[in-house]
């Protein structure tokens, strides 16, 4: 089986990107062969380097409307709007990460749509939830009784919130290291005022796919504050790198919601309520058993992340979709 797969968005960094990568190592683990492309007003001969080990190529909306295989949109942000409408209307499924994409999205007919957590459903009932694929890296060479502090790999930007973050800073005695992809606008108007400790530009990291991981396996604790309204209760990256990286997760108690789902506080993840709250968790002296067990648990939550099972998943969903 062939499928081409769009990436109509111009975001160069977070989770729309990491998905597209991961799900091309899930799609290949099942012997589908996945063609990566961003819409152009012209077509280009030769591949690009996407980040992640990854390639794709340039063409044009005359060119992806000729090709006769499966279309899947990874996602669709506002600045493509337009081709968005053009591929799903010929045709092609789409991802919905968060409802927040949906303002930018034509009308969708549920059954050629995927949501990537439960609550998905809540805003596209009849769609098909796929966790995130995930291609987990070696965990044999973490020295887990070696780990401390804690460390934030998510982007910066406001729905990341990440001043929680910089407020309980000021308040331990080991920082968060906060690393990620910086939405400038975001610090400029929003940290830069407040923190002026912050230094602009200095928390990117390259887009190498086990960056992530390596940077995690040094801490304990992966804190993420993200909150997206109509959104919760289902995996991050961030989160399925922490589990990887022998990470405990620390999220904001509002991105669990009354739809249970693969975040499960105490068990998987810590769950905190601001700035002084996460103070509390970070320093808290935890007994190795519980941290451990907590450990053993994320770990074999990412089996249903894994290559082969999502791969398959999304087999079938494309396979339904033709």
């Amino acid at each position: 089986m062939k499928v081409d797969l769009f990436y109509l968005t111009p975001n160069p960094y977070g989770g729309w990107v990491t998905y597209t990568s991961h799900l091309m190592d899930a799609l290949e683990a099942v012997g589908v062969e996945a063609s990566l492309f961003k819409v152009r007003p012209k077509s280009e001969k030769k591949t690009r380097d996407y980040g992640y080990g990854k390639r794709y190529r340039n063409i044009s909306m005359e060119e992806a409307l000729s090709r006769n295989n499966p279309r899947l949109i990874l996602a669709g942000a506002k600045q493509f709007k337009e081709e968005t409408k053009i591929l799903y209307d010929a045709g092609a499924s789409i991802v919905v990460h968060d409802p927040t994409e949906l303002k930018n999205l034509p009308e969708l007919d549920y059954k050629r749509c995927v949501v990537i957590r439960k609550i998905g459903a809540r805003s596209l009932p009849g769609a098909t939830f796929i966790r995130h694929p995930y291609s987990p890296f070696p965990m044999k060479d973490i020295d887990y009784a070696a780990k401390q502090g804690a460390v934030s790999t998510s982007r910066i930007d406001f729905d990341k919130h990440t001043d929680i973050l910089l407020d309980a800073n000021r308040l331990l005695k080991d920082p968060i290291n906060i690393r990620g992809f910086e939405n400038r606008l975001y610090t400029r108007f929003k940290i830069v005022p407040n923190y002026p400790e912050w230094e602009q530009s200095k928390a990117h990291y390259p887009r190498e796919e086990n960056f992530a991981f390596n940077l995690m396996k040094e801490y304990l604790f992966s804190v993420d504050m993200t909150q997206i309204v109509g959104d919760g209760g289902g995996t991050q990256y961030t989160t399925l790198e922490a589990w990887n990286a022998g990470c405990i997760p620390i999220i904001h108690e509002e991105w669990i919601l009354d739809k249970p789902d693969d975040m499960k506080p105490g068990q998987n993840c810590f769950v905190v309520n601001g700035p002084e709250d996460l103070v509390d968790v970070l320093e808290e002296a935890y007994d190795i058993q519980k941290l451990d067990s907590m450990r053993i648990t994320g770990q074999n939550a990412l089996k249903k992340h894994s290559p082969k099972v999502i791969g398959q998943q999304y087999k079938e969903f494309l396979t339904s979709c033709t």
